[in-house]
């Protein structure tokens, strides 16, 4: 197990800081593996400012890894239910879940308990078809042996948990097992192909099957495969063993799209009794949350989106990038002819059939057509040469056996084709994972033209393809071109400061979804013409605003005309830019990779230009503000298969974006600070304690801070400190997915800002409490032995003081006398790591000044869920078995003023004794006249906190005696000879 010093930073993962990361990986250069974008010598490689210190090993991640391989049943050809594979494996839940018709095709909202989903012929039965999913869902979760699998009702979700019941916080991951009607709307289904490689075949799309290391079948990328990831991947770390602190949550969701809409606040208030309740955008997240009221996690994932994480959904924009090439009409090597599409494959004929979901792909084949009756052969010959070096020398040239040339040239009669086909056809969303073909065509046409000497003044091709080679390929490098690298945009606004994320993306080509080319220039015209999907997660308008004018400038000094591009503003941050989860989630996907670069080669080389990103389509945690993101599934560099016939995914895929999940998982299901807190309800006259609950508080990891440097010798005297804390939580101004103005949001994340508005009525009237069971985690340190250990778990040293430090006075937390202390604190082992012990005490932090603290009684549960009193008058609990009432002690104090925070006092701390925990002695003679020797005796003492201190007394004794002397409070035994030696020594 591992072990650390015990000190102030007991369990101290988190690091904030500005510049380097902590145990930053190795270069990809110096991995030996390609680098796009990676930064020269001359130039410093940007790194994020807020940063995260890993807490998982390099040899738990290996543990992880061969768990998810161990679980992967990889298998090179199978069919759903045809025996060949093993259900409860990565691949064999896939294919078995995928055969259930889970497409969501909506419906009526009911408004009373249970709120079923609708079961009607127009919605083929749709309450049948998720009831029956989600009973095989917990027959596998079941099956594959976890301790905890909840399902409320039938119909709604179903939950699986791993970790230590009593451990107060819990992380999640919540995904859907749906699939949308995008996939299966007429025109898709024609190119469905079954596993014979028949089209159109009826019912294909849920007969999934493995075929030439891809697994086929609706839902398999988005999201039922992915979501059965998370459950595998929780399998794994479970198999693993590895410690946790906070519990692991699966949940899985059966309602994203098309849903059947939510009911209102008041349909629902009239079965529970819910404060501040409104409808979250997703079915999912409304029954979880609201109809249920779920425990909310304080830092989670959904995996319905991409890699490394998402923070947010952005803006976009689709502006023309033009320029006329008429003066060219007279001139050699004039383009007649520009058009793109994807590259065409071969092999397997459903990679043929690609509908390229919802239309974002940016060009991967290019095909540029050149009049060169003007030229003679020698010219043309040359231009050809150019064109050939150049690509020879990118690598593109010569063309591996049976793949397509990434370039082509020919000439027949007076008319010249360049075509380009770089297989990557990726998303517009992330160009600068992609290779462009476009690009790529327009630097060889540059270089081309170029060798018959050809200057941009000349001709307007020339002077074309030298800008968009210089804006999106200088010097030969893709990657972050794609994020404006070299459009004069100020430095500041490239990247978010925090994170990386990329302010601006630009995919030039993109809404390619066809085999079939779009044309971007024809002679009639006599114009280029190309739509550039330009994407925003700038957080206000006068950043993008000073961003897309450099923009504008740019390709206006190039020659090209460019559409408006205005102040295109991210939708909207479900999790802040600074935010440790991100840096958790960022730094975590990093490791995956970084542990194997030849298992991830493919994510290892677009290393550095991965960073976190923003999503044009909204998804589940949008309803978790700050404290969910989307992790997954697809990893950078893969294209995606989602919302299309033919949908699949990579079984290497599959099983390397399992491994990030688990990592990922584990990583959140460790404390990044001293302390983590389980929040509940109490019932305490004259305080609210309605907002004692995570949706309605922002917590999430990185709350609880290191206040080891407040608390001085002077407060601990002989007392070993062993954990300390302090926090600051704001009180949202809402339930849900409720998206702030850029104003608010600057407010609200102001020093001292809040959510809930302080002229609220409400707010005004009641004074908050949030009751909560404040936990410290104590690992053992190093020098402590199992002895001492044991008998300090037990309190063989003394019992554990819990302090409060308000300025310089030190307010101990007693409990009253008569009563139990049981009822205001409490202690675990932890279930994974029997070197770590969880010291928690109650407390209950009013929004209110400080005028001391009091230990109260009361009536409390953990479990939030409560119902409408007027529902229970005349219908019955339906969930008999939650809520449980107890009753606790808590010690109230105010936060120190009334406003809409929480906040902990200068620290909260844990001390024990600072016992002594191991004395070794040791021993010197020294002769003396005579037949006497002076013997030194020295006893070594450690203490609880590391330190030492010695104890030392001299005696007169006789050579060569033996003897037990008093040493302070030691016995200690000591056998001479020969004058100066000691023989053996011992404290007895």
């Amino acid at each position: 197990m591992r072990k650390k010093r015990l000190a102030l930073t007991l369990g101290v993962s988190l690091l904030l800081s500005t510049g380097v990361a902590a145990n930053a990986p190795a270069s990809a250069a110096g991995r030996g593996l390609a680098a796009p974008g990676e930064a020269s010598a001359s130039e410093e490689r940007f790194q994020p400012s807020v940063t995260y210190d890993l807490s998982v090993t390099d040899a738990e991640r290996d543990a992880i890894h061969a768990e998810v391989e161990a679980l992967a049943g990889r298998v090179s050809s199978a069919r759903a239910g045809d025996g060949t594979y093993d259900p409860l494996t990565l691949v064999g839940a896939m294919l078995d879940g995928s055969s259930y018709d889970s497409i969501s095709r909506g419906g009526t909202a009911a408004t009373a308990y249970p709120f079923p989903v609708s079961n009607t012929e127009a919605n083929q039965h749709e309450y049948d078809r998720k009831v029956a999913k989600l009973a095989w869902v917990v027959k596998l979760a079941t099956d594959l042996g976890f301790p905890v699998v909840v399902q409320r009702q039938p119909d709604k979700y179903v939950y699986a948990e791993i970790g230590d019941p009593d451990a107060p916080e819990m992380v999640m991951a919540l995904s859907h097992l749906d699939s949308p009607t995008a996939s299966v709307t007429p025109a898709q289904l024609a190119r469905w192909r079954d596993a014979d490689g028949n089209l159109g075949t009826p019912g294909a799309y849920h007969s999934p099957y493995v075929q030439d290391g891809w697994v086929y079948g609706a839902g398999i990328q988005d999201d039922s495969g992915p979501t059965l990831a998370t459950l595998l991947a929780a399998k794994a770390l479970l198999e693993a063993g590895l410690p946790l602190d906070r519990r692991i949550r699966i949940v899985m969701g059966i309602y994203e799209d098309g849903g059947p809409g939510t009911p209102s606040t008041t349909n629902t208030a009239t079965f529970q009794s819910i404060p501040y309740n409104s409808n979250p955008s997703f079915y999912d997240n409304w029954a979880y949350k609201n109809l249920n009221r779920e425990e909310i996690p304080v830092a989670a994932y959904t995996s319905d989106s991409r890699f490394p994480v998402i923070v947010g959904n952005s803006g976009s924009v689709t502006p023309s990038v033009s320029m006329s090439l008429s003066a060219d009409s007279t001139k050699a090597f004039r383009l007649t002819d520009a058009k793109a599409g994807v590259t065409l494959r071969e092999g397997d004929p459903t990679l043929k059939d690609i509908a390229y979901g919802s239309t974002t792909q940016i060009a991967s084949r290019a095909i540029f057509t050149l009049d060169v009756a003007g030229a003679g052969s020698a010219e043309r010959d040359r231009f050809v040469a150019a064109i050939t070096a150049a690509a020879t020398t990118k690598g593109w040239l010569p063309a591996a056996p049976r793949t397509t040339p990434k370039v082509q040239t020919t000439i027949t009669g007076d008319s010249l084709t360049l075509e380009i086909n770089t297989d990557v056809a990726m998303e517009m969303p992330t160009p600068q994972y992609g290779k462009n073909a476009v690009v790529w065509g327009m630097f060889l046409l540059s270089q081309g033209l170029g060798a018959l000497g050809s200057t941009a003044a000349d001709m307007q091709l020339k002077k074309a393809a030298d800008g968009i080679a210089d804006l999106f390929f200088r010097d030969g490098v893709e990657g972050e071109a794609y994020i404006g690298k070299y459009m004069g945009i100020p430095a500041n606004l490239l990247r978010n400061p925090s994170n990386g994320t990329p302010n601006l993306t630009f995919a030039l080509m993109g809404g390619i979804n066809s085999e079939t080319p779009t044309s971007f220039y024809t002679d009639a015209t006599g114009t280029l013409s190309m739509p550039m999907y330009v994407r925003s997660m700038h957080i206000t308008a006068a950043d993008s605003s000073q961003a897309t004018t450099a923009v504008t400038a740019a390709f206006e000094a190039k020659g090209f005309t460019i559409g408006t591009l205005g102040s295109p503003v991210g939708a909207g941050l479900y999790v802040t830019h600074d935010n440790p989860l991100t840096a958790l989630q960022f730094g975590s996907y990093q490791a995956s990779i970084d542990r194997n670069p030849e298992e991830f080669a493919d994510p290892y080389a677009l290393r550095d230009v991965v960073y976190p990103q923003g999503t044009t389509g909204g998804t589940l945690a949008s309803s978790f503000r700050n404290k969910m993101t989307a992790f997954g599934a697809v990893i950078p560099g893969n294209e995606r298969w989602w919302h299309t016939a033919n949908e699949r995914m990579k079984v290497d895929s599959a099983v390397q974006m399992t491994k990030i999940m688990a990592d990922g998982m584990l990583e959140m299901a460790r404390y990044s600070g001293p302390a983590g807190a389980k929040f509940m309800w109490a019932d305490m006259p004259g305080l609210n304690a309605d907002r004692a609950d995570l949706d309605l508080l922002d917590v999430t990891i990185g709350t609880y801070k290191d206040a080891s440097a407040g608390v001085g010798a002077s407060q601990l005297g002989n007392q070993a400190l062993l954990g300390a804390t302090s926090f600051n939580i704001p009180m949202w101004n809402g339930r849900g997915n409720s998206t702030p103005t850029a104003s608010a949001f600057a407010l609200g994340h102001a020093p001292g800002g809040v959510y809930l508005p302080l002229n609220d009525t409400e707010y005004l009237n009641s004074t908050y409490v949030a009751p909560m069971r404040l936990e410290f985690k104590v690992e053992r340190p190093d020098h402590m032995s199992d002895a001492a250990w044991a008998k300090f778990v037990a309190g063989g040293y003394g019992d554990f003081q819990f302090n409060i430090l308000v300025g310089d006075k030190v307010v101990p937390l007693a409990v009253p006398a008569g009563q139990s202390a049981d009822k205001y604190f409490s202690s675990r082992i932890s279930a994974n790591n029997p070197d770590a012990i969880y010291l928690s005490v109650n407390l209950a932090i009013t929004d209110a000044p400080y005028t001391g603290v009091q230990a109260k009684l009361a009536d409390s549960k953990t479990d939030l869920y409560t119902v409408n009193p007027t529902y229970l008058a005349s219908n019955p609990d339906p969930f008999p078995g939650r809520g449980a009432v107890e009753q606790r002690g808590f010690f109230v104090f105010g936060d120190g003023q009334k406003n809409a925070e929480f906040s902990s006092p200068d620290a909260v701390y844990v001390t024990v004794a600072n016992a002594v925990t191991d004395a070794q002695p040791s021993a010197v003679v020294k002769k003396l006249n005579g037949n006497k020797n002076a013997l030194t005796i020295t006893v070594k003492q450690t203490h609880v906190d590391g330190s030492e201190s010695p104890v030392t007394a001299t005696f007169t004794i006789d050579n060569n005696a033996a003897g037990t002397y008093t040493v302070g409070d030691y016995q200690v035994y000591v056998d001479t000879k020969g004058n100066t030696q000691v023989r053996s020594i011992s404290i007895v």
